[in-house]
């Protein structure tokens, strides 16, 4: 029943008790009409709310499926294919979950027959990696599946997933089943690939790594090689004894213990047991590292995890031995384990946790998780995989920091901005290049990335599909104006309409790959692009404003938006009016 009847049913008794009735007691008339109000200022907006969500999490949805092929999957599809194929699960709760094997979803893209479950091609080996919106992911192999022990669910108790559970989200799809592994089921799933030899066709084995030691400046190369995986192993100390498990710790997704020192949840996001090469073995072969030196790592989709000289030569006790994996006893050797090279920490209690990275780092390598406007430490932050590239930067650059204003404030430090941009493809465009017509190539992230961290209350959103950070309507308004501020007090301005979603208005940190120094006059940040003219390409970029204008609507906040119709306070004012004319007459 939708809530414009709930509404109409209850209008209809408020009214229908303002009429006297034959052998009616008109005490109880006015009582009524109080009590018709009273529900309705108490529970008419849970009903709506109740709705909305319903409605929210019916919303249209595909689900990608990749491997040797493509397949696009919609809801009303997946709905079909559950109506032949469905299967459920009861969880330890009681709650029953309906959904499709997951295995029936992988054999529509494990080789040309859509029909059918490759048991070959999955005796061979391959990962299995089920993605959500907001990124992150969980990993399998074959040989954990079983027919009916995952389900992949778009429904619970007979109804619509919810869109969320606290703060983890739910809907639209969700794994779970009797046979996965306690801490490995995840929701929100946006997509599922298949990755390996067996599925590629790629049978080279030869996983390379590049080591590069630049000079003090951080721009010009000092000493560099390359190195395959198999090299690591034949001719550097093994690390591991690829039987005993290690493990980051996710988020905890709990406000009152966010670092969770007793390391009890959330173990499972990273959890492997590797073998592989001593980091410092693999600096040694360019010269190593020195007091004050930070190491990068880049992997193949660009994010980029940043370590500390003390994290690879001087580890406290707590952290362990930092490795580059090439090998885990569950996938074997690289490329067939397709998530190696990897970061793992050989801490004696076989768990690097949110604590750990607090004391073992500094604040500006700490790793968050956003969600539903709270950051939550997450060492799994830390866990960069498929690394290409270790990079040994000899000093420290000159910090600063980006100033913004605007319905929020806050300060970008030179590390938070690096770590943005170190998002890569994961962040679906946070680093984004520009060759001008010099033919310098400039690299940096879309300005109005940063504008979304203050224009509203959501500084910050994970998800991939819908995310909230950057307010659309605002800036479709020209709810403000975006200002732009150099050390020397220059400014250029934009509207917000100008800059709506553009990728050719970029705040770039460097050009030809080598970050500004203090010493040059672009130094911190400037702003280029294809859409931004020569007199606006403002240098040495410091502060970030946005000037709040009266939106064509008349709201210049964003909190000031447009409210729901308040049927509850109507109705109830109708209640109370019967209740006083009931009185006079």
């Amino acid at each position: 029943m939708s809530s414009i009847a709930i509404y109409e049913g209850l209008l209809y008794a408020i009214v229908n008790n303002m009429i006297p009735k034959a052998g009616y007691r008109q005490e109880r008339a006015p009582f009524t009409c109080l009590m018709a109000a009273l529900v309705l200022l108490s529970g008419a907006t849970g009903i709506v709310t109740a709705e909305s969500t319903a409605d929210s999490t019916a919303a249209s949805w595909t689900l990608t499926l990749n491997g040797v092929g493509e397949e696009t999957v919609s809801a009303d599809a997946f709905r079909k294919i559950k109506a032949g194929d469905g299967i459920t699960y009861t969880a330890s709760d009681g709650s029953s979950y309906t959904g499709v094997p997951l295995k029936l979803l992988i054999g529509m893209v494990d080789d040309a027959d859509p029909a059918t479950f490759n048991a070959t091609r999955a005796a061979e080996g391959y990962s299995i990696i089920i993605r959500a919106t907001d990124w992150h992911d969980r990993i399998f192999s074959p040989s954990d599946l079983t027919d009916t022990g995952f389900c992949v669910a778009d429904s619970v108790n007979g109804g619509l997933l919810p869109k969320q559970d606290g703060d983890i989200k739910i809907a639209p799809l969700i794994l779970v089943g009797e046979d996965v592994p306690p801490g490995m089921g995840i929701g929100n799933i946006m997509d599922i690939t298949l990755t390996g030899a067996a599925i590629t066709g790629e049978t080279e084995d030869a996983v390379s790594l590049m080591v590069i030691r630049y000079d003090e400046e951080g721009g010009n190369v000092l000493n560099a090689t390359t190195i395959d995986c198999r090299w690591m192993r034949d001719h550097l100390p093994v690390q591991g004894d690829g039987a005993t498990t290690y493990s980051f710790q996710g988020p905890t997704f709990d406000t009152a213990d966010l670092w969770n020192p007793k390391e009890d949840k959330n173990l499972e996001k990273v959890r492997e047991a590797p073998r592989g090469t001593a980091i410092s073995d693999l600096c040694d072969l360019v010269g190593g590292m020195q007091e004050g030196d930070e190491l990068r790592m880049t992997s193949t989709d660009g994010y980029v995890v940043e370590l500390m000289y003390e994290n690879i030569y001087t580890p406290r006790e707590n952290q362990g031995t930092a490795i580059l994996a090439w090998e885990t006893r569950k996938e074997g050797f690289v490329p067939e384990y397709t998530g190696g090279p990897a970061l793992f920490f050989l801490s004696p209690d076989q768990v690097f946790g949110n604590q750990d990275m607090k004391e073992c780092t500094d604040p500006g390598y700490w790793r968050y998780y956003w969600c539903a406007g709270t950051s939550y430490p997450s060492a799994a932050g830390l866990a960069v995989r498929n690394v290409e590239k270790l990079e040994i930067y000899p000093r420290k650059q000159a910090d600063w920091a980006l100033n913004l204003s605007g319905y929020l404030t806050a300060s970008i430090s030179k590390k938070e901005f690096e770590q943005g941009l170190a998002c890569g493809e994961r962040a679906h465009g946070h680093a984004m290049t520009y060759t001008g017509d010099d033919g310098h190539v400039w690299k940096g992230m879309p300005l109005y990335m940063l504008v979304g961290w203050v224009d509203d209350a959501c500084q910050h959103d994970e998800n991939l599909v819908d995310n909230k950070a950057y307010n659309v309507t605002l800036a479709k308004n020209d709810a403000y104006t975006v200002i732009l501020e150099n050390t020397d007090g220059d400014t250029v301005s934009f509207t917000s309409s100008e800059i709506m979603r553009s990728r050719d208005h970029l705040v770039v940190n460097q050009a030809d790959n080598h970050t500004f120094g203090i010493d040059s006059d672009i130094w911190p940040l400037a702003l280029r692009g294809e859409a931004v003219p020569a007199e606006k390409a403002i240098d040495g970029i410091t502060t970030l404003t946005l000037v709040y204008d009266a939106a064509p609507s008349g709201r210049a906040k964003p909190d000031a938006m447009a409210a729901p119709f308040p049927w509850a306070a109507a109705l109830a004012g109708i209640a109370l009016a019967g209740y006083v004319l009931r009185r006079r007459s």
